[in-house]
């Protein structure tokens, strides 16, 4: 028998947001249950100025208290000369190190936090806190220990009931094209991410022969795309480092478009102008329509906050694969009431560090958990029997179990079972079972 739990976000105007923490800038989107796109926050109102500075500094106040300022208004306060910078307390909360301003030492992860904190409440102009219902984060690269970093500063940040996730840039480009007109992503879809290090690129392809259909991307790096400091360089040394990387991106493009079907193209990053890349945007421009912006990312984060909340048919209908994902459903027959129901557990296309669910059932019959094994290639379903050694089962509703399931890396699925008894008739045994199951079986 499984035990119900109440969703709390299925109460009207609940809001989730996309929150995109880069090496230099971050970009928070927002959006409510009911409202089809999201709005992204920008630093200027009426303007397309998304990226908040990643800085954080020190002020000193008169009475010598500490107070800190975020983004341009950090670089401001020390260019001022009023602040002093906390310098990559990102990184040194990554490592559980300290940072030094001035004198004094702080605890990274304090910063994080603080500059989290500072970060959300810029929202305040748009959306209550207590109205947060879930936060995607989503960075350069998913590392274990950052998330670990980020998932203890939102321990001491409200709301304290918001779902937290974590999503890579590959999710949010998938979330934010699914929740796209169709026509955009009839065939491949292709964005490139202009950074300081240079151009990824991202080619997202769906195989329409599965159902769900399967969606995978395939990035690639283009450091020789850096963009040098151009601000001292006369008209024709600039004219020339146009022209190469005109030539570079077009030849990318070439690459790419002469072989496969492309409908849509997206550029990304403030590097992109219409100054050099005249002779690649006209070849693009020919194939397949090409937008321009810098904002997918977090807004993606967002729609796929929302999916996880209240998943669309969208959520039945496509699935991401990546070696980060499960390739299998996993769930459990359990009876409610007077039925057999099928519960889900794990649905293929999740990452293996949002793996992390817990719940209780109640064992009625015997002293085994069937687990329901469904891969996503279409081959058969397997069951996998997990038998609870030394539990004697009563047979009146009186055995409660609580199971967790979690991942701790790319390799296993691990699930973790304890007898919680039932009130002071029955108390808890106080045993503990663990079972592995490797990626390789479920897949």
């Amino acid at each position: 028998m499984f035990i119900d739990k109440i969703d709390e976000f299925s109460k009207r105007n609940k809001v989730v947001i996309g929150f995109e923490l880069g090496q230099v800038y971050a970009q928070i989107s927002y959006c409510r249950a009911d409202q089809s796109v999201p709005d992204t926050f920008s630093m200027v109102m009426g303007e397309e100025q998304y990226d908040i500075p990643v800085l954080l500094s020190r002020r000193l106040e008169s009475d010598g208290r500490a107070s800190w300022l975020i983004g341009g208004d950090a670089a401001q306060s020390v260019k001022d000369g009023k602040g002093q910078l906390a310098d990559n307390f990102v990184g040194l909360a990554e490592k559980k190190e300290k940072v030094r301003i001035g004198d004094d030492e702080y605890d990274a992860g304090e910063l994080l936090e603080t500059y989290i904190r500072k970060t959300l409440s810029l929202l305040s102009a748009h959306i209550r806190q207590e109205d947060i219902g879930a936060i995607a984060f989503t960075m350069d690269e998913m590392r274990p220990a950052l998330m670990q970093a980020i998932r203890s500063a939102m321990e001491n940040i409200p709301p304290k009931k918001a779902e937290l996730y974590f999503m890579s840039r590959e999710d949010c480009f998938f979330q934010y094209m699914i929740h796209q007109p169709q026509e955009m992503w009839i065939h491949d879809v292709l964005l490139y991410d202009y950074t300081k290090a240079g151009i990824r690129s991202y080619i997202l392809q769906m195989n329409r022969n599965t159902n769900p259909v399967a969606c995978f991307i395939e990035t690639a790096d283009f450091p020789q795309m850096k963009m040098p400091n151009i601000s001292g360089m006369g008209n024709d040394e600039r004219a020339k480092l146009y022209k190469r990387l005109d030539a570079g991106l077009l030849e990318m493009a070439r690459g790419y478009c002469e072989e496969r079907v492309v409908t849509s193209a997206f550029l990304l990053g403030g590097y992109f102008s219409k100054d050099w890349c005249r002779e690649s945007l006209r070849y693009l421009c020919r194939g397949c329509r090409v937008f321009q912006g810098n904002n997918l990312f977090s807004k993606g984060a967002c729609y796929g906050a929302r999916e996880r909340l209240l998943p669309s048919t969208l959520s039945n209908e496509y699935v991401y694969l990546s070696d980060d994902k499960l390739r299998a459903n996993i769930g459990m027959k359990c009876d409610k009431g007077q039925e057999e129901i099928y519960f889900p557990i794990l649905n293929a296309g999740t990452s293996w560090y949002d793996v992390d669910k817990e719940f209780d059932v109640m064992l009625v019959k015997n002293n085994t958990l069937s687990l329901t094994i469904t891969p996503i290639d279409g081959s058969r379903t397997r069951v996998a029997n997990i038998s609870l050694e030394g539990l004697s089962v009563r047979g009146n509703k009186t055995n409660r179990i609580g199971i967790r399931f979690y991942m701790k890396d790319t390799q296993a699925v691990w699930i973790e079972i304890k007898d919680k008894g039932f009130g002071e008739l029955f108390p808890s045994t106080g045993k503990l079972w663990r079972e592995c199951l490797p990626v390789e079986v479920i897949s």
